[in-house]
């Protein structure tokens, strides 16, 4: 046993250092998943001591590999404990109408409208405050800004929106590590109170990017134009909602966000483009580093293009990997390898810990995982395929290699997707088949071949036809969104689930052996517990305004007052899209199987039902019977109720997301 462990161990030489980036995200997953914030010096603690054991066991491999493994895994649980603590506190804000100023940070191109980032924030005069703020501007606000701008509003200001049901999304973890305090919209037009400062180089970006955008809405329609911008400037709030949902029915949403597909493309066409001027004249392609040097202009490139894109998250980590590819290239080394996907996970998860949670780096690493291991597997064949060198041969292997790329990425992405927004797109194949080629060999050159030319004027000449090539794309997601079951609505998935999918995944692609396989087990035990998960048989919104009773086969929609359109939406996948029903209580009571329905606390109380819920304060009106009322849900969040038998199960949003600093606390919290 230990002989052929040891071979083992031998012929996956190179490929245990991989386990050290995913000890680090596991350890970062463990802490978000910690009921209480833990203090400070236990991340220190953990690192010291795991140095401690690694400088000890040094000469002895096994002990070496255990201690570098705890050692990533301390690195990782101190730097999330380290970036929560370096983020301003919660501020409570108030309710109701309000005067606020600040300074333009950012301006969003929304449809129909226009949405500013204020920073430094001051509400009614009051002190500035240390988090910014997202304010809408009413449709009919025509009033000219510039980034850096101070202006000032009355507005109504709120809070994020607490989870829609236990474990569900948390838009207040992801504003506390944005930095936002509140978004709201304008009351009445905003007024500018102070020029912008000149010369600040974030001022010139963020200007050159409104700029860019404005030229091109002026020259095209939004249906085409708002997908220009996007690709162009990263910033996609002006896409309409209806060709959005297109996009992602289409499983073309990948197209939308500007990460790792646009930054490769922009970056292979600069490679491209300078290695053909270079190797034009017969002097220069003999004497000068031809290869190098464009590998360094498609990193400048790719570093230009993040930039103007809004250098977020997913682009800068997009350009981590590609740099690292350049340099490999640049260095003549292999330019793509899971050793450089390992280095640029590393530094994602050091730069911004929280990155772990959201469905951009689970989705891309997840993609370029299965691509780089999913290739290495069948590079034999295809070599052996493509020494047939006839033109037929050379374009079935091409497409069939643009094929395999989608199902690899596809398939290794859709459980995070799945994960994150409970929704599949069967389709993503064909769609991809087309769009991907579209985009990096027709819609990219020419928007940058637009960037070049709106300095003269002459940006028509490339927009025009760019916006050819988007119409295609946009028609291909109108047919497909229209095809059945394009849009699959499953139910959220446990946790437990996409981490045994995530593990099984991993194990799968860093190996090279048969026990490689092993991580299909893996797989298939996630999707067994997904399987096997039930959805609740009631859940209540954290205002209690919305009250979902399922007593199958119908799933019964109680309100009061106008239902919240975002509860609904997160509501929507909760029973498998599975329609609503709506219940019409005559009386101040209803009893739906075993649950009672009240819209008051019941005089005669509540008698033999297992369970009462009311979007009103019961006030202990039903005795020793279990209430889910609009007090609870203040105190708790929302509630999730799972009936069997006689025996009632209660999940709070509360109980999940515990007592950290990204929770707004409520009273009785």
């Amino acid at each position: 046993m230990r002989d052929a462990f040891a071979k083992w161990a031998e012929a996956e030489r190179g490929r245990f250092s991989l386990l050290l980036p995913v000890a680090m995200g596991a350890a970062i997953l463990a802490y978000f998943a910690l009921p209480a914030e833990p203090p400070l010096w236990l991340g220190a603690t953990f690192l010291a001591l795991s140095l401690a054991v690694l400088a000890a066991g040094w000469r002895h491999p096994y002990w070496r590999f255990a201690a570098a493994l705890a050692l990533a895994a301390s690195l990782g649980f101190a730097r999330a404990e380290w970036r929560t603590a370096a983020q301003p506190l919660l501020t409570v804000i108030p309710s109701g109408p309000i005067g606020l100023s600040g300074t333009i940070a950012r301006i969003d191109l929304l449809p129909g409208a226009r949405r500013l980032t204020l920073a430094h924030p001051s509400l009614d005069g009051a002190a500035p405050l240390p988090r910014a703020i997202r304010l809408r501007l009413r449709g009919a606000d025509a009033t000219p800004l510039r980034v850096g701008e101070a202006v000032r509003a009355y507005a109504m200001l709120f809070p994020p929106d607490r989870p829609a049901y236990p474990g569900g999304w948390d838009q207040g973890r992801q504003d506390f590590f944005a930095g936002l305090a509140a978004s709201g919209f304008a009351l009445g037009d905003v007024s500018i109170t102070a020029p912008a400062p000149p010369d600040a180089p974030a001022t010139w970006l963020q200007n050159l990017r409104a700029g860019i955008a404005s030229r091109i809405l002026r020259v095209l329609p939004v249906s085409t134009g708002s997908i220009a911008v996007t690709l162009l400037t990263g910033d996609e709030q002006a896409i309409p909602a209806a060709e959005r949902n297109h996009f992602i029915a289409a499983g073309l949403a990948h197209i939308l966000a500007v990460a790792g597909l646009h930054a490769g493309i922009v970056m292979g066409l600069f490679f491209t483009t300078t290695r053909f001027l270079l190797t034009r004249h017969e002097s220069l392609a003999l004497r000068l580093p031809v290869k190098p040097l464009a590998a360094a202009a498609a990193l400048l490139g790719g570093a230009a293009y993040a930039v103007l894109t809004g250098a977020h998250l997913p682009i800068l980590r997009s350009l981590a990997m590609a740099s690292l590819v350049t340099f490999g290239v640049i260095m003549g080394r292999r330019a793509i390898s899971l050793r450089g996907l390992a280095i640029a996970a590393t530094l994602i998860m050091l730069a911004t810990p929280e990155a772990v949670l959201g469905v951009s780096f689970q989705m891309s690493f997840s993609a370029v995982l299965a691509l780089i291991a999913g290739f290495a597997a069948v590079q034999h064949a295809m070599a052996r395929f493509h020494a047939a060198r006839s033109r037929a041969a050379s374009l079935a292997l091409h497409g069939a290699a643009l094929a395999y790329t989608s199902l690899l990425a596809g398939g290794a992405s859709m459980p995070f997707a799945a994960y994150q927004f409970q929704q599949a797109q069967p389709y993503w194949i064909p769609a991809n088949l087309l769009a991907v080629p579209l985009t990096a060999l027709w819609i990219l050159p020419f928007g940058l071949l637009a960037l070049a030319l709106m300095p003269l004027g002459l940006q028509a000449l490339a927009l025009l036809p760019m916006a050819r090539g988007i119409a295609i794309i946009v028609w291909v997601t109108v047919r497909i969104a229209a095809w059945p079951a394009a849009m699959l609505r499953i139910q959220p998935m446990p946790s437990l689930a996409i981490l045994l999918i995530a593990a099984g995944l991993i194990w799968l692609c860093i190996w090279r052996r048969a026990p490689r396989f092993a991580g299909l087990a893996l797989i298939l035990a996630g999707l067994a517990i997904y399987a096997a998960a039930r959805p609740p048989d009631i859940l209540v919104s954290p205002g209690a305004r919305l009250i979902a009773i399922r007593v199958a086969p119908r799933i019964f929609l109680l309100s009061r007052g106008k239902p919240p359109s975002y509860t609904l939406a997160q509501w929507a996948p909760v029973w498998a899209g599975t329609p609503f029903t709506p219940a019409q209580c005559t009386q101040n009571t209803c009893r739906l199987g075993a649950v009672l329905f009240a819209l008051s606390p019941p005089p005669g109380g509540c008698g033999n039902a297992l369970v009462a819920v009311s979007p009103e304060p019961l006030h202990g009106a039903c005795g020793s019977t279990p209430v889910i009322d609009r007090l609870s849900v203040y105190r708790n969040g929302a509630t999730a109720a799972w009936i069997s038998g006689h025996r009632l199960t209660l999940l709070t949003d509360r109980a999940i997301q515990g007592a950290r600093p990204w929770v707004a606390l409520y009273p009785g919290g």
